[in-house]
């Protein structure tokens, strides 16, 4: 148990007091045998039992008397109402803060949010536990802030909301390198977190590293976790999936799929959507049934004279029109809710960048043949009012040049190694497409999981047999046509091995397309070539040139000057956020609100808003995990802190009661039970009224009668 003042238990042996006192009032009677009192006391052996008990009794309530009030002015203290906090008393205390989305969301519309109620109640316990040292530990920067008091949590930036999911391994990892440079003697760390699955990553290894090191603090440590697990149902989220500029005619369209979400069925319900264009404002009704409702491709004319006018110029110099891009934003917002965070959500849009295509052959006829197919493909975009470019290069060249501006890679030579594959890879995980064919003399050299095999003439010629018509580079069409992809005749295909997720197969079962794994970008290993001894992709060009095309669109998606990018997850100027230049130390010209609630200068990229920066136009918004009410039960928690000192406590947004209080008037109501207990038992027996009748009649005789009686 903890007390606030541990030294005032020093006197706990004072509950054996009326002990010592009973035995020495034992020692100031000398028993003297006198005959006329044996037969009182065989009178009085029948209720000798009842005697002893009361006695033992009245023992027992003045020694609980005693120690209820040591334990009442020690000053005990209970976390929440039943538990009690077990171990030292800790002289410091480590406050890790999910800062996420999903921690703004309140019992009530405009009650107190899960994030606002942790940190009032964290303060309130560690200025109870008086701790003499407070850091705070926030989900956005994971850097220990020193605190001057408890009270510091509620007024510092560090802890408000923000749009960035949290990472509660890299928290508690911080955690464990705080204490190992602490000297204090025991340390707490208190997580205030909602328990939410993708902030957790109860499936990442680093939980078991964690463990240890834990365990290998040589402080004392205990974890305690107020869990604000407790979802909203009747809560809704909106999110953008997809905003871009198309050309209708000579002008240009906003196309917006909206998607409305809420986290139980609540039954149909219309949900009005604003729609805000600069100082333009729209409303559409969109009608929510089940769990989710999408609304697709909604169009909005766009002035294109109106967007010059008043866009973001970006791209290049201020005469440099071929490579300047026009920019615009806007926020779609529903009605407010039990959680503000998810009710706004953010675009940004542009007129598209030029479609540029890097063309990588080997140096043969059918590799000459194979690039001007692929030029022609790729330069040809989809609408006249989009800019198309490509570029021919060696393998080898690719190592030493600068692919920011570059959608697709198409790459019909040996796999890259060494500097082009880093490179290439690079290339990916910034957002780029490529799209690998086979060259004349494939290699052992594997890509990314797959490698090239050998080939084989197929005659007669093959078909594919299935390919994924839902989703990828094969998808239908919008209007619900499927590609001609099994029209297609492949008279020599090169295998692939590796581990991939097939989009197009052969009735054998082997690979025509197949798409590598990855999260950002793509890499995609195609069978065949457009040679004519090889296929017929170039006659039959309508699968070819979707498949091209299409990947553009993809890989344009992290080119264009306006780009829609989750919080703290954003490369900005070619820089990742988790590169050696870090987000905090990117000054405030780097970032430029344009739009959204206000942000420290610092944190710009870790809430919502629009963001102007080095050129860019940038639409930051929390990330779609946020939306989900997936939650980690208690089990898999206790799983993850299994063998260390830890307990949970379930708290509500908004709740009243305080993680810690002192208990000691429990005390005292228990110290005055026992005092009018042990009077009560200290009372004199009651006479039967025999005994009482003759006692009165005997107190009327003359006392000389009653010695006599009484010695009769």
């Amino acid at each position: 148990m903890t007390f606030l003042q541990p030294w005032l238990l020093l006197t706990l042996p004072l509950i054996a007091l009326p002990v010592i006192i009973h035995l020495i009032n034992q020692q100031r009677f000398q028993s003297v045998e006198w005959a006329a009192m044996m037969f009182l006391l065989s009178a009085k052996a029948l209720s000798r039992g009842y005697s002893r008990l009361r006695q033992w009794l009245i023992m027992l309530l003045r020694m609980l008397a005693v120690a209820a009030a040591i334990l009442a002015i020690s000053r005990p203290l209970s976390q929440g109402w039943l538990a009690v906090v077990g171990g030292d008393r800790a002289s410091a205390a480590i406050v890790l803060l999910d800062r996420s989305p999903s921690m703004s969301q309140a019992s009530t519309v405009g009650g107190e949010s899960k994030l606002t109620t942790a940190r009032r109640q964290v303060a309130a316990a560690l200025e109870t536990l008086g701790t003499s040292r407070v850091v705070l530990i926030d989900s956005v920067s994971c850097t220990p802030h020193e605190m001057s008091s408890p009270r510091g949590i509620l007024q510092v930036p560090e802890a408000e909301p923000a749009a960035a999911a949290a990472d509660l391994p890299l928290l508690l990892q911080a955690a464990c390198d705080q204490i190992g440079a602490s000297k204090s003697a025991a340390s707490t760390i208190w997580i205030c977190s909602d328990q939410r699955a993708n902030d957790w990553k109860v499936s990442d290894g680093a939980w078991s590293a964690i463990r240890e090191a834990v365990a290998k603090v040589p402080q004392s440590v205990r974890l305690t976790l107020l869990g604000y697990a407790e979802p909203a149902a009747d809560n809704l989220a909106v999110r953008v999936t997809r905003a871009a500029l198309e050309p209708r005619g000579k002008a240009w369209e906003l196309l917006l799929d909206i998607v409305i979400r809420r986290q139980a069925d609540g039954g149909t319900a219309r949900v009005p959507v604003q729609i805000e264009l600069g100082p333009a404002r729209s409303t559409v009704e969109v009608e929510l049934t089940g769990t989710e409702t999408v609304l697709t491709r909604h169009a909005i004319p766009i002035d294109a004279a109106a967007l010059a006018q008043t866009a973001t110029m970006a791209g290049g110099a201020e005469g440099d029109r071929e490579s300047a891009q026009a920019n615009g934003w806007g926020r779609v917002s529903i009605p407010t809710d039990s959680n503000l965070a998810d009710n706004d959500f953010y675009v940004a849009f542009g007129t598209p960048p030029i479609r540029r295509t890097l063309v990588v052959t080997e140096d043969s006829q059918a590799g000459v043949q194979t690039k001007r197919t692929l030029e022609l493909i790729a330069g040809i975009p989809p609408d006249k009012l989009l800019r198309a470019a490509t570029e021919a290069v060696a393998a080898e060249a690719v190592a030493d040049m600068s692919l920011d501006d570059v959608a697709l890679i198409l790459w019909q030579a040996a796999l890259p190694e060494a500097g082009a594959a880093d490179a290439v890879n690079r290339f990916i995980t910034r957002g780029g497409q490529v799209i690998f064919l086979p060259p004349e003399s494939p290699t052992t050299t594997a890509f990314n999981g797959l490698a090239w095999q050998t080939w084989t003439e197929h005659s007669p010629p093959l078909r594919p047999s299935s390919w994924r018509a839902d989703e990828g580079l094969l998808a239908a069409t919008l209007t619900g046509a499927a590609l001609p992809v099994g029209e297609l005749e492949l008279r020599r295909t090169c295998g692939i091995t590796g581990e991939g997720t097939p989009l197009a197969v052969f009735p054998d079962g082997r690979p025509l397309l197949v798409r590598a794994a990855g999260d950002r970008g793509g890499a995609s290993f195609l069978a065949t070539t457009p040679a004519v001894r090889d296929s017929d992709l170039a006659a039959n060009g309508v699968v070819l040139y979707a498949v091209v095309q299409r990947a553009i669109d993809a890989g344009l998606e992290t080119v264009g000057n306006a780009r829609q990018v989750d919080a703290g997850s954003m490369v900005l100027g070619g820089t990742d956020v988790g590169s050696k230049r870090s987000t905090q130390q990117r000054s405030q010209e780097d970032w430029r609100q344009i739009a959204g609630p206000p942000s420290a200068s610092t944190e710009a990229g870790f809430h919502a808003g629009v963001y102007a920066s080095r050129g860019r136009l940038l639409a930051v918004n929390r990330p779609a995990a946020e939306d989900a009410a997936e939650v980690v039960d208690d089990r898999q928690i206790e799983t993850l802190f299994q063998g260390l000192s830890f307990s949970r406590f379930e708290q509500k947004a908004g709740g009243l009661g305080a993680i810690v209080e002192e208990v000691w008037r429990l005390f005292l109501i228990a110290l005055l039970v026992a005092l009018v207990v042990e009077g009560l038992l200290c009372l004199p027996r009651r006479l039967p009224d025999r005994l009482q009748s003759g006692l009165r009649g005997s107190a009327k005789l003359p006392a000389a009668q009653r010695s006599r009686e009484a010695v009769a």
